[in-house]
């Protein structure tokens, strides 16, 4: 299935070693090494089990990390839902037991407090960072 937004962003990127992200330490990230990331990332994803048409919810801090998760659940074929990171706790709930996630991904700061929300609801919980 086709994901223009991947594709305008990465798809047609691939391989080139052209500036994609300029980050604060003044490195530069290239298409081909983001695509990497990436790539990295979805094999992880697959790891932990999920498949083709999963559900993956991601609180996260805006990074190119995080942007790198979303790459890497087109990749994997896995639906990604993100989280605002100023939902509550209750809300959380709502969106991990509604969308059925079997996989949540926060940052390691949110995990004590999501741990018990996604074992609520039968997910696997992990940290991006």
């Amino acid at each position: 299935m086709a994901n223009p937004l991947y594709d305008e962003l990465f798809g047609r990127h691939a391989g080139k070693a052209t500036a994609f992200l300029h980050l604060e330490d003044g490195t530069t990230l290239t298409h081909a090494s983001f695509l990497a990331l990436a790539a990295q990332y979805a094999n992880a994803l697959t790891a932990t089990g999920v498949r083709p048409g999963d559900r993956l919810a991601a609180q996260v801090e805006k990074s190119p990390q995080a942007l790198a998760l979303y790459a890497a659940c087109v990749q994997a074929g896995v639906v990604f839902l993100p989280l605002n990171t100023a939902y509550t706790v209750d809300e959380l709930s709502y969106f991990i037991e509604n969308s059925g996630a079997t996989l949540v991904i926060c940052d390691a700061r949110s995990e004590p407090e999501l741990t018990p929300v996604a074992t609520a609801f039968g997910a696997q919980i992990l940290t991006l960072n």
